[in-house]
């Protein structure tokens, strides 16, 4: 676990362990007692008014606690999910982008559209052009699904009213096939498709993927000489530039505890300038489900370099097509 990943999580942690203190706290209060022994006498007690009166009163607050709790650990896991999918959609963004659709648009290294937005140096002052990839062409949908794929443990498995695109449907057909393949009982369960649909429909709607190529200025720029193309084609990036992949995911909170959460904390200054609560000014609804925004960024290098046999990577599920180099006819003074 990296260490980035750890502060990430601690607000959640520390919050479940300041609920845990506060569950604690409630029960000394109320003066409860671990008696295991009075449990076979419990059903036959009828001099437990107060106690009685006592549970009624803490039961609200010790469920809120407990409500909270689970909120928190549903937190926690969604920001280590949230981390999880950064990390794959930098990984299929190496692969997918030195890949060849078969095209002269989106050929080995080459993306559908690529805009230049500036300059940056790291730490050890290497300057860097800085290059954003329109969310466009078949590499950044597959760049995308696979952030969702990576989300949807977490997304609901409810239906929200959220209708699947083409590709998401192309997507669920893919899912339910690997599915029943994996867990073979399933296949009676004529639920399993519909969740299966409705968690990818609630990722594929609530997930935003940003990618951002950095080109190290010690190599060639990424422009087309004219009239001679020796270098960089079109929409081309180098074969290993920084790519760096930002997700952002709108992570639904359960119902009780996002209402909650979604309110703002009242003030008892109104006439003092006070610091606003942000946890429900980042907290919004969206057909019907409270989220809570999340996003991580990874950094990968392009693996980009090209390969001597030509091959066609095919996005049908059909055999790819290879075709091999043209030989060259021997000449009459060989």
């Amino acid at each position: 676990m990296s260490r980035e990943l750890i502060i990430a999580c601690a607000p959640f942690l520390a919050g479940i362990a300041l609920s845990v203190l506060a569950l604690r706290f409630l029960l000394a209060i109320c003066g409860a007692r671990f008696r295991l022994l009075q449990l076979r006498r419990l059903h036959r007690d009828e001099h437990g008014a107060v106690q009685s009166l006592s549970f009624v009163l803490t039961l609200p607050p010790f469920l809120m606690i407990m409500l909270f709790i689970v909120q928190l650990s549903q937190l926690t896991l969604g920001r280590l999910m949230v981390e999880y999918s950064a990390f794959a959609a930098a990984r299929s963004a190496i692969v997918w982008i030195p890949a060849s659709l078969g095209d002269d648009f989106e050929s080995e290294n080459r993306i559908s559209y690529r805009m230049y937005v500036g300059d940056t140096t790291d730490d050890a002052g290497n300057l860097f052009a800085v290059y954003e990839v329109l969310p466009e062409g078949p590499k950044v949908d597959k760049i995308r699904l696979a952030a969702v794929q990576a989300l949807m443990s977490i997304c609901p498995s409810r239906d929200l009213g959220i209708a699947l695109d083409d590709s998401g449907i192309a997507a669920a057909a893919a899912l339910e096939r690997a599915y029943q393949a994996m867990s073979p009982t399933t296949a009676s369960n004529i639920r399993i498709p519909t969740r299966l649909q409705n968690k990818l429909a609630y990722g594929l709607y609530n997930t935003n993927v940003q990618i951002e190529v950095r080109h190290k200025s010690s190599e060639p720029p990424l422009l087309r000489p004219w009239p001679d193309a020796t270098e960089f084609e079109d929409s081309e990036i180098g074969w290993q530039d920084q790519v760096i992949v930002t997700v952002n995911h709108n992570f639904a909170l359960l119902p009780g505890p996002g209402r909650f959460l979604a309110k703002p904390a009242p003030r008892r200054d109104t006439n003092a300038v006070s610091s606003r609560d942000a946890v429900a000014d980042h907290i919004r609804r969206e057909n019907g489900v409270f989220v809570y925004p999340m996003s991580a960024t990874v950094r990968l290098n392009n693996e980009g370099q090209k390969s001597v046999l030509p091959y066609i990577q095919s996005l049908t599920g059909t055999p790819p097509l290879t075709q091999p180099p043209d030989l060259e006819e021997p000449s009459e003074n060989s």
